[in-house]
């Protein structure tokens, strides 16, 4: 008994030096079993050994480390862009984000109830990814049934004493998704800060400052997580940001119109342009001959980015026939002002009123004097929607070109029943 005794007051240091101790508890601390261990220790050639420690504890401190060292997340995992946008500084800055899995329905009755997802009318059982801003995945927890949401998840995995939560401190930074409200306030509680895009509610639009800051929001998650879920569910032929290159003029312009306040949208409001009936004429290849032109450089820094590009190909795509005939309406509320009408990409009968204003003399990023639009986020100063992106695209780029890009063509070819409806019954108020 005393020598039992002796064994058990002796440190963990200890007990990984003499390989005594568990393999579930190795795996645990460092991520892999003894047998890697033991084959990555005996590759350590140069490996200095000391009367303080022997080379299997050098290498388990080492892997403990970048298994759970929060100095190492911050200073090397932290993304200069997201430092900048705020000031997240010596705090640790996580994004967190369920994907799913999808799989074929069980024998099991009870979990097959348990799996099949209301929205996405499916069997799947759910994933959560922690990540750090630049991708580096800290923990995967789960997996989770389909019919948990992401704040149900989330509280369980914070409630878990052993899990994410001892890396933690308070202060430290959540970057979420609107899935994820019903858990935001018990985050805030714990201490934590949680950045997440802005909600409508009661109102029809975002404020101009609620937008601008969700933009921030949804700078830092966009790239990280298109990534991550297209690798969970294969698709890899996703189209993915691809912004190298022009961070620094994208954050500039990000940090500079925060701030701002929408003064075309003030402005049509004073007219009443929004409400007053006028007769829109389908624009055609020789209207507006005085708009700017842009190459996809400028656009992406006036998108912020690759996204609203992107979504811009989509609808104009949707909106240009065989026949080089586009779907657009619109009328000249000034010289320089121009009422536009676009269709949602959700539901047929639902369109929106855009507005933009611009300079015929100038070309580039400078010709684009303002914007706005009638959509939950048109009123946005940093970028702008996906509506007003598929004009500017159009008027300023795609016009000028020899072929309109059509993602995905060979689709509208082959399912060419007429007469059905989309199946959603709700416009999405976050539509971009």
């Amino acid at each position: 008994m005393s020598k039992l005794s002796s064994k058990m007051n002796d440190a963990l240091f200890k007990h990984i030096g003499e390989w005594t101790i568990s393999d579930a508890r190795l795996k645990v601390l460092t991520g892999i079993s003894s047998n890697d261990l033991k084959d990555l220790v005996s590759r350590m050639s140069s490996l200095r050994v000391s009367e303080n420690r022997n080379a299997v504890q050098a290498v388990v401190t080492c892997l403990f480390k970048l298994r759970s060292g929060r100095e190492y997340l911050i200073k090397n995992h932290t993304s200069p862009v997201a430092n900048k946008l705020f000031n997240i500084g010596d705090r640790l800055a996580l994004i967190c984000d369920g994907t799913y899995i999808s799989h074929e329905k069980s024998s099991n009755n009870a979990y097959q109830r348990k799996s099949y997802s209301g929205q996405k009318k499916k069997p799947l059982c759910k994933p959560m990814t922690i990540c750090t801003i630049d991708r580096f995945v800290i923990d995967s927890p789960g997996t989770f049934y389909g019919t948990e949401n992401d704040a149900t998840i989330m509280r369980k995995i914070m409630e878990d004493p052993n899990g994410i939560k001892q890396l933690l401190k308070p202060g430290d930074i959540f970057i979420l998704d609107r899935g994820f409200r019903d858990v935001k306030k018990y985050l805030e509680e714990l201490g934590y800060v949680v950045l997440m895009p802005a909600l409508v509610g009661a109102n029809k639009q975002l404020t101009a400052k609620e937008a601008n800051e969700s933009r921030k929001v949804t700078k830092c998650r966009i790239g990280t997580y298109a990534r991550i879920s297209c690798y969970l569910n294969n698709e890899y032929g996703k189209r993915l940001n691809s912004d190298e290159g022009i961070e620094d003029a994208i954050l500039e312009k990000m940090t500079e119109g925060v701030n701002d306040t929408n003064e075309l949208a003030t402005l049509v409001e004073e007219k009443r342009w929004s409400r007053r009936s006028s007769l829109l004429t389908q624009v055609t290849s020789d209207e507006i001959e005085d708009s700017p032109q842009m190459i996809e450089h400028d656009l992406k820094i006036l998108f912020t980015g690759s996204y609203q590009l992107f979504q811009a190909v989509s609808y104009l795509a949707e909106i240009h026939d065989e026949d080089d005939n586009i779907g657009l309406s619109c009328v000249k509320e000034s010289p320089d002002i121009v009422r536009f009408k676009v269709r949602s990409r959700h539901i047929n009968r639902k369109t929106y009123k855009c507005f933009i204003k611009y300079d015929n003399e100038e070309d580039g990023l400078c010709a684009i004097r303002g914007y706005c639009c009638e959509c939950a986020n048109g009123l946005r100063t940093v970028g702008c929607c996906s509506h007003v992106a598929s004009i500017i695209y159009y008027l300023a780029h795609a016009r000028y070109l020899s072929k309109i890009v059509r993602p995905a063509e060979i689709l509208s070819k082959i399912f060419e029943h007429e007469g059905i409806e989309s199946v959603i019954a709700e416009e999405s108020e976050y539509e971009d």
